[in-house]
C-alpha cells in the first residue's frame, strides 16, 4: 500500500481571506506553476501540517481548476491542532499536499440535485454547485447556518454566478431544522439526488428528513465526525469489543490488539506508520488493504458493497472478527 507521503506534492499558499467567524480559505499552487492533479466535486486533499498531524479538507474549486486548491477551514475550539495548524498558515508558507482523493462523488447525471450544507460544511457542497453550474445540471444549493456572517462564502454565493439556485436558511432553530429540511425536499423532484454535509447533528436530522421522501440509495452525506457507539449506518450498536492477533504480511509481525485498544494504536506503538487523521472512522486516510480475515467494520467511509468485500478496512476504529486477520504492512 503506497503511503501517503509518497505521494505528496510540496505546495505554497498563495492567498488567505477570512470567510467567516472562525473560518479561514486558503489558495494553494505549485510554487513553479505547474498544474495539479484535478480534484472532482466531492474531493479532499490531505496536508501534512506535522510529523504526525495529517488532516482531510474538501476542495472548494471549480471544474477544470488545476492551477491551484482551495480549502476552508473552520477554527475548532476543540482542535486535536489541524485547524490551529491551518489558521497559523502565512502567505509562502509551503505544506506537503496529498492529491485529491473522492469519497463523496457527484452523481452528474441526476435529473436535478438538492445540496443540504450546515456551516462548514458547505466547502464539499460549493464545489459540487460549481460543477453543476458549469454542466447546467439542476441544482439547488440549500445553506444552513446562524448568521451571514457565520456563513462561508456568503457573500459570493449571494451575489455570484450561483445565487439564483442558492438559499441560505440563518437562525433556524435546531428544532425547527427537519421542518425546514421536509418542506424543501417536498418541492424537490421525486428522483432528486440528495446530498447532505455538515455537523453531526445536522446530517443525522437531514437523514431522517430525506429518507422519507427518497430512496436510501438517493441520500449521499459525508461527515466530520463519528458518534460514539455506533457503526456503518449509525444505527447498530457496536458488538462489545474482544482482544485478536494482527499479523503484518511484509515483516511477519504478529501483534495483539486488546479489547480497549484499536489496531492504528497498536501499530503506531510498534512503530508501524500509517497515515490517519480523524481516528473516528470518517476521513478514509488510514485505510489498510486486508489479505486474510474478516473486518468488523465500524466506520462511515467504506461503502456497503466494499464492507461486504472485506478487501480494506479503516484500522482506526474497525476490528476483526476472527482471531487473527492479516494486513499488507
Amino acid at each position: 500500500m503506497t503511503s501517503t507521503a509518497e505521494k505528496e506534492m510540496r505546495l505554497q499558499v498563495t492567498a488567505r481571506r477570512p470567510e467567516a467567524v472562525d473560518v479561514l480559505s486558503l489558495t494553494l499552487a505549485d510554487p513553479g506553476g505547474e498544474a495539479l492533479p484535478p480534484g472532482e466535486p466531492g474531493a479532499h486533499i490531505a496536508l501534512r501540517l506535522g510529523d504526525r498531524l495529517v488532516r482531510q479538507y474538501s476542495l472548494c474549486n471549480g471544474p477544470g481548476e488545476t492551477s491551484n486548491y482551495m480549502i476552508a477551514v473552520k477554527r475548532e475550539a476543540e482542535s486535536r491542532g489541524g485547524s490551529d495548524a491551518v489558521h497559523r498558515l502565512q502567505v509562502g508558507d509551503v505544506v506537503p499536499v496529498a492529491p485529491p482523493v473522492n469519497r463523496f462523488p457527484l452523481d452528474r447525471g441526476a435529473r436535478h440535485l438538492v445540496l443540504l450544507a450546515g456551516g462548514i460544511g458547505v466547502t464539499p457542497l460549493l464545489s459540487m454547485a460549481k460543477d453543476a453550474a458549469g454542466r447546467g445540471q439542476s441544482f439547488e444549493l440549500h445553506y444552513f447556518a446562524r448568521t451571514p456572517g457565520h456563513a462561508a462564502f456568503h457573500q459570493d454565493l449571494a451575489a455570484g454566478a450561483l445565487r439564483a439556485n442558492v438559499a441560505f436558511h440563518f437562525g433556524v432553530e435546531p428544532e425547527a431544522v427537519g421542518g425546514r429540511m421536509d418542506a424543501i425536499l417536498a418541492n424537490a423532484p421525486g428522483d432528486s439526488q440528495i446530498y447532505i454535509c455538515g455537523p453531526g447533528p445536522f446530517i443525522d436530522r437531514a437523514r431522517i428528513v430525506a429518507n422519507d421522501h427518497a430512496d436510501p440509495s438517493a441520500v449521499h452525506w459525508e461527515s466530520f465526525s463519528a458518534e460514539p457507539g455506533t457503526r456503518d449506518d449509525g444505527k447498530e450498536e457496536a458488538a462489545p469489543a474482544k482482544g485478536f492477533e494482527v499479523r503484518l504480511a511484509r515483516t511477519g509481525k504478529t501483534l495483539h490488539v486488546g479489547p480497549n485498544d484499536t489496531i492504528l494504536q497498536v501499530l503506531q506503538e510498534n512503530g508501524v506508520m500509517v497515515d490517519c487523521s480523524c481516528m473516528e472512522g470518517v476521513c478514509g486516510l488510514c485505510i489498510t488493504a486486508v489479505l486474510e480475515g474478516e473486518p468488523d467494520h465500524r466506520d462511515e467511509v467504506l461503502t456497503e458493497d466494499e464492507k461486504r468485500d472485506g478487501g480494506h478496512m479503516t484500522v482506526c476504529v474497525s476490528r476483526s472478527k476472527g482471531e487473527v486477520i492479516v494486513l499488507d504492512l
